[in-house]
């Protein structure tokens, strides 16, 4: 009944940490919107936008390689190097742009060598969490966490739109490497004592245990639903990849040329995969099967209303179509922490999380392609039939169809859930 702050909300160390979620979010949130269209302006082909989106998710899929390298290094040190190497590379978009010039492949190229940085150090931020405010504060401090970022997705994507729009996609990005230098100088006042950790006596001997807790992982899902849902979700993750990459061109054509609709059109689909993840607790009690079979055909018939709309109602659509996503995000991550042994969780998190990124690069060259082919709005309604083909594979097997409501389904097929 009390409304005061907990006491870790007020530890130096959760501020700091507080501190440099919210400079990279309005960074990042720059950075998003700047770097695609950057990439857009230089070449003027929606094709370079999926090389773009294609090195950007080869990044993601990279993930389950990269993370274990953080437990090598202090953390502290981790993040402070980590991001001002990332400050450093973005300083040069505006250092050549001014001086030589820019050309495409080099932005490419940074952009997926910032993408693998953010795979380092995003498990860092996660893992020092507990450290910082202690076990039994996790879960508060982690959607504390979670509510700002999606809140500042919202703010900072939009506002991101109209700062462009009045001073370019450089200067924006400059504003990004900006931020990264405050979060670096930040993260270095962290005071936190780090756990002794076993390390490796040699690399080989490193790879040869991340391995061994790979294919662990691997075992531990085999007999499981778990590898019906990755199926499922690297469909709709390429599907969405392919609308995705051609965003820029989408929203240039719907807003007549004002690449702040570019914002806008992001920060609406975090509206509503924030709508998805406040809703999610109130659809808990539906059944599984028909709850993804009914939201995804409604996700649908909105991106397919979004593709051919003038861009107001377009704009509600996309955002509408959006909230499957937080949906399903939220009740399929809950269902993993509630069924997966605790020394699995982080592995099966992992496995899902980079095995369902395989078609985002696919869905980026894809969507380059019929990019480059097609008028702007084709990959958009293609990703909203993709959406009811996604419904229709649900409705046509008897074992997702008739999954019941998320608190009683059995991942595992020898286990029961106990209700």
């Amino acid at each position: 009944m009390t409304s005061k702050l907990k006491p870790f909300m007020l530890e130096r160390n959760f501020l700091i940490l507080l501190a440099g979620v919210f400079t990279n979010g309005l960074g990042s949130g720059m950075y998003s919107v700047a770097a695609m269209l950057l990439v857009f302006q230089l070449s003027g082909s929606v094709l370079y936008s999926g090389f773009a989106f294609f090195a950007i998710t080869s990044a993601s899929t990279l993930a389950f390689l990269i993370a274990p390298f953080a437990n090598y290094a202090k953390y502290k040190h981790g993040l402070v190097y980590s991001n001002l190497v990332k400050a450093v590379m973005l300083f040069t978009i505006p250092l050549l742009s001014y001086t030589i010039g820019l050309h495409v492949w080099y932005v490419i190229g940074l952009l997926f060598i910032t993408a693998l940085l953010t795979q380092y150090t995003y498990p860092i931020e996660s893992t020092i969490l507990p450290i910082i405010v202690g076990k039994d504060n996790v879960v508060e401090a982690n959607s504390y966490l979670q509510t700002i970022r999606e809140s500042m997705d919202i703010v900072f994507i939009a506002a991101a739109g109209i700062i462009i729009t009045l001073i370019g996609t450089v200067p924006a990005i400059t504003i990004t490497a900006f931020c990264l230098v405050i979060v670096t100088i930040s993260y270095a006042f962290f005071t936190f004592e780090q756990p002794e950790m076993e390390k490796p006596q040699s690399m080989g001997s490193a790879v040869g245990v991340y391995i061994a807790d790979l294919k662990g992982g691997v075992t531990y899902i085999r007999h499981s639903l778990i590898p019906k849902m990755i199926v499922s979700i690297v469909f709709i993750n390429m599907a969405m990849v392919i609308m995705t990459t051609n965003l820029p061109a989408f929203t240039l054509l719907k807003g007549n040329g004002v690449e702040a609709v570019y914002g806008f059109y992001l920060a609406s689909m975090s509206i509503g995969i924030m709508i998805g993840t406040i809703l999610s607790p109130k659809l808990k009690h539906f059944d599984f099967g028909k709850l993804i079979i009914a939201i995804f055909i409604g996700t649908g018939v909105m991106w397919i209303g979004a593709s051919a709309l003038p861009l107001v109602p377009s704009m509600i659509l996309f955002c509408i179509g959006a909230i499957s996503i937080g949906i399903l995000n939220i009740l399929v991550f809950s269902t993993i922490q509630q069924q997966v042994e605790t020394a699995f969780i982080g592995r099966v998190v992992t496995l899902l999380t980079s095995a369902a990124s395989l078609g985002m690069p696919v869905g980026a060259l894809i969507g380059g392609v019929l990019g480059e082919a097609l008028t702007p709005e084709i990959p958009v309604l293609i990703c909203g039939i993709s959406m009811i083909v996604f419904s229709l594979f649900w409705l046509s097997s008897s074992v997702l169809r008739k999954l019941p409501s998320i608190d009683r389904v059995s991942l595992f097929y020898d286990r029961k859930v106990e209700v």
